[in-house]
């Protein structure tokens, strides 16, 4: 099995490994245990593989028409749809009831058990949480919550709402921590040439992890690398690169990578598990 994409759940217990033939993998990522390999409707690019935060369902889809929602244990599938074009991204909701769809700017929500579809249209991403749910703008540069609509200079990469702050990695600009109220709380810049894609909270040590490439030229390895911060001040903690693995996701105790190495986060160093996860390949 040839790894082309990568996934986690919101809260990072479970991560999900995917072929571009459609098999998928996934792992919980605190007990190793391993669901898979099975045949699912996915085409790689884009985020359109997700799992709810309990790991009961998980989600597959192509750019295409064809989506699925599946059982992680069996890997039944439970509901197919043909009705969407040029998926992009794939989320659960926080009550798994419900799939939320990306195409765009546009949002379909398609509810587990019922065939009935609600779409909402300037909607880029949304981003579920018990105290504040959030979206993006159509144009991924303004964030949208209860009464509030916070503008930025640069698009949004990756975003997460945690302990009434909201975190943001910006294409080029960076990592922004937000109150609920659009103060700047703190920022913390990324390294000339460098760019995150995806950042995540580890609870154990109030740490929020950007994980980024190397854009420059010439392009020096390692290509891949992970910026710990300090939640609460934006301080820089430490960095490491990412010596093995192409694609990567993030869990709430480190970085699993498609060659099944695991980098543990640590308080002042990540620890290196080599193959820790049978990804197969």
């Amino acid at each position: 099995m040839k790894i082309t994409e990568m996934s986690s759940s919101r809260n990072g217990k479970f991560f999900m490994a995917g072929s571009s033939d459609g098999e998928i993998i996934i792992f919980n990522s605190e007990t190793g245990e391993k669901f898979g390999p099975y045949q699912t409707a996915l085409q790689t690019g884009g985020r359109r593989m997700c799992i709810s935060d309990d790991g009961e369902y998980f989600a597959a889809g192509s750019y295409s028409v064809d989506l699925a929602i599946y059982e992680t244990k069996t890997g039944k599938e439970i509901r197919r749809s043909d009705t969407f074009f040029h998926t992009q991204r794939l989320r659960f909701a926080l009550d798994k009831k419900q799939l939320l769809v990306f195409y765009t700017d546009i949002m379909y929500t398609l509810t587990i058990g019922e065939k009935m579809l609600d779409i909402k249209h300037n909607v880029s991403d949304y981003y579920p949480d018990e105290e504040m749910p959030l979206t993006l703008s159509g144009n991924e540069m303004q964030i949208k919550f209860p009464g509030k609509i916070l503008k930025l200079e640069k698009s949004v990469m990756d975003m997460f709402p945690k302990n009434g702050r909201i975190y943001c990695a910006l294409f080029g600009g960076g990592i922004k921590c937000f109150s609920k109220i659009k103060k700047e709380l703190w920022s913390a810049e990324n390294a000339p040439g460098e760019i995150y894609q995806r950042i995540a909270f580890c609870e154990k040590f109030g740490y929020v992890m950007a994980l980024g490439f190397k854009a420059n030229e010439p392009r020096t390895e390692p290509f891949h690398f992970v910026d710990v911060f300090s939640a609460e001040t934006g301080e820089l903690v430490y960095k490491i690169g990412l010596n093995d693995g192409n694609y990567f996701a993030l869990t709430n105790t480190g970085v699993a990578a498609s060659n099944g190495d695991f980098y543990e986060l640590c308080e002042k160093d990540f620890t290196v598990h080599e193959k820790r996860f049978d990804v197969g390949n």
